[in-house]
């Protein structure tokens, strides 16, 4: 063999020659999965500014229909973490398709319920039962679209650092993109019931349209990404070898930080109702005054969520301390001023913080296990949806039996900026390395 003939022979390639490059896709391979938090808050929303319609036509109780609105909670609490422990076992990219199909399904039974109930002229008892069946199913389905979002958005970041697309870390930038899908749906949702001139059927119909498009779009998705992942794992990607255990303790302290936060908007929620009316008086007043510090929370919250979050550092767990100070000082200032145009003046920087402490946390838990960052943002959402209810039903039990009523919301604070410290210390002591997955 000549040498020339030699040195044209192929060369075993190397380590950074095996590389693989970034998956291009399809058009599919886009995150049409945004579209699901949004299309959950649109729903919700909208049924929650529709319940004077909704009580009129049906005939049920105030009661009756209170635990329509609140059955999903119910499920939300035993379901989200089963959502998560699916994905991280399936994939975030296949389970996110039965999420989305069944939260489409919700929505159509509802429609076909709300239009054979008007045909045919339900009783208050079949009513209920009727829309017991979508609520169940909504519960069911609409469980899994945050924590499994937010497994797909820490996902899509790794995967993005893993080719080489990006050098910077964009997770706390796609989970803030997640919260501001769901902050969205939330702010549009009366909105859309105001354009159909509170049209039940009307919107029902809108809403049974949109899922059609969206579904199909996640589904393809779905496929496009779980094949895609497929490969990753047969060339020894997608592995998480260097997983460790997380402490217990370390997890009850995120869960403990989002409880707290949602224990202190329910309270908010409910106690500024009430607080108006005292003030005011007149309930028509209260309740227009009440209709703009809602705006005005939703606005803040979406515009931090989708301008302010890309732009904080998360492994700078200091962040938490100054976002948690500014909530103490806002909650203060909104204990002493007698005004109403200063509580709703106060309510952003208290809707800021909010916004921007939650995706930090979440991240920062999250990023504790990559193999079960799916069950941990599962409880997560656990803790979010316990806090609440509770926190409503502290400010019924808690307004007017003393004149202090910020007192529990300033308390409520001081416990978030002592987790908030918890997590610097825990950050400090690992050295940050925990959080640098």
């Amino acid at each position: 063999m000549s040498e020339r003939t030699q040195n044209t022979e192929p060369k075993p390639k190397t380590q950074q020659e095996e590389k693989p490059k970034a998956h291009k896709g399809s058009r599919w391979s886009k995150p049409s999965w945004y579209w699901l938090p949004i299309l959950m808050g649109l729903f919700q929303s909208t049924l929650i500014a529709a319940t004077p319609t909704f009580m009129s036509i049906t005939g049920l109780s105030t009661v009756e229909w209170s635990l329509l609105l609140s059955l999903p909670t119910l499920l939300f609490l035993f379901l989200s973490p089963q959502w998560g422990r699916w994905a991280d076992r399936r994939g975030a990219s296949y389970v996110i398709r039965y999420s989305a199909l069944g939260l489409a399904l919700s929505i159509v039974v509802l429609a076909l319920v709300w239009w054979c109930g008007l045909s045919w002229s339900f009783a208050p008892w079949l009513w209920f039962v009727t829309i017991a069946v979508s609520r169940v199913l909504y519960g069911v389905s609409a469980s899994g679209v945050m924590p499994v979002c937010q497994s797909l958005a820490i996902d899509a970041s790794h995967q993005e650092q893993e080719f080489g697309n990006v050098k910077e870390d964009q997770s706390l930038k796609r989970l803030g993109f997640v919260s501001a899908s769901l902050s969205i749906g939330r702010l549009c949702g009366p909105v859309v019931l105001i354009l159909v001139a509170s049209q039940i059927d009307w919107m029902l119909g809108f809403y049974s349209l949109i899922t059609v498009p969206l579904v199909w779009g996640v589904m393809k998705y779905s496929r496009a990404m779980s094949s895609h992942l497929r490969l990753d794992k047969s060339t020894g990607m997608n592995t998480d070898k260097g997983a460790k255990p997380v402490a217990v303790k370390e997890l009850w302290l995120f869960f403990a930080l989002a409880f707290c936060v949602t224990l202190l908007v329910g309270y908010l929620q409910f106690v500024l109702g009430p607080l108006f009316l005292d003030w005011l008086v007149d309930a028509d007043k209260a309740t227009f005054m009440m209709s703009v510090t809602m705006t005005v929370v939703a606005t803040t919250a979406l515009l931090c969520q989708l301008l302010l979050v890309k732009r904080l550092n998360w492994r700078s767990p200091k962040v938490l301390l100054v976002l948690s100070l500014l909530l103490i000082l806002a909650t203060f200032s909104l204990g002493v001023t007698q005004s109403e145009v200063m509580v709703v003046a106060l309510m952003v920087p208290i809707a800021m913080a909010i916004a921007l402490i939650t995706p930090i946390y979440s991240r920062f838990a999250m990023s504790l296990s990559q193999a079960s960052k799916g069950q941990i943002s599962g409880k997560l959402a656990v803790a979010h949806t316990a806090g609440y209810p509770l926190g409503s039903l502290f400010a019924g039990l808690s307004y007017g039996q003393f004149s202090l009523w910020w007192l529990p919301m300033l308390l409520i604070a001081i416990v978030i900026f002592g987790l908030c410290a918890s997590v610097v210390w825990i950050a400090t002591l690992h050295n940050k390395a925990a959080y640098a997955s």
